[in-house]
């Protein structure tokens, strides 16, 4: 079912982070196991604007107690964004500068909150919305959240079968188009221009 699956640059970074500090299941997707890891502090405070502060040595995160608790992890997944991937102050950002932060910051939730390299390791039931009530419930997030996530998985497996159909179509075509008197150079260029045809489609967001 996911074999066709394309993670974004984003994605595979997430990925590393994670990995590079021990996060591999869904149960070390806490709060505190993950602000520890990453030296972030986490304050929790009743009625407290949810933002992130950060500079070149602190990070720290401020979530509203009075939230309902899946909700203020999902809150803390977008926030977690900023600390670990962006730099400078976005107060002296543009207005541009600090929407494209967000846009960022919102496919980091999904990528953070419910990564794919875990659920790929889950054995996912047949129907779709199982597999969405499997999501929320494992990965401890909203079921909105989680339907969302899958959706944006199934895109992707949709693009990366069509993506991978397309290749194969044009690795046929090279195979049976290619005369004898081809130079190496010009198999070269070709399988090059298949190649950066795979590269350029995998840093593509589908949303």
């Amino acid at each position: 079912m996911l074999a066709h699956y394309q993670p974004t640059v984003l994605e595979d970074w997430v990925e590393a982070k994670y990995q590079s500090v021990g996060i591999l299941t869904p149960a070390d997707l806490t709060i505190d196991n993950i602000a520890s890891a990453f030296h972030i502090k986490v304050v929790l405070l009743p009625g407290a604007k949810e933002e992130a502060l950060w500079d070149d040595s602190l990070a720290a995160i401020f979530l509203n107690a009075d939230k309902p608790a899946l909700k203020t992890r999902e809150i803390f997944f977008h926030e977690l964004c900023h600390p670990l991937l962006h730099h400078g102050d976005q107060l002296g950002m543009s207005s541009n500068q600090r929407l494209h932060q967000e846009e960022q910051a919102g496919h980091f939730q999904l990528y953070a909150a419910l990564p794919f390299f875990m659920i790929r390791s889950l054995a996912l039931p047949p129907l779709e919305q199982d597999i969405i009530h499997l999501l929320a419930t494992e990965f401890a997030v909203t079921h909105e959240l989680a339907q969302k996530r899958w959706e944006q998985i199934h895109r992707r497996i949709y693009f990366g079968e069509s993506h991978y159909q397309l290749v194969a179509e044009m690795r046929s075509r090279y195979k049976k188009a290619m005369p004898k008197e081809w130079s190496e150079e010009t198999k070269s260029l070709y399988e090059r221009a298949i190649q950066r045809k795979q590269k350029n489609n995998r840093g593509m967001v589908i949303r």
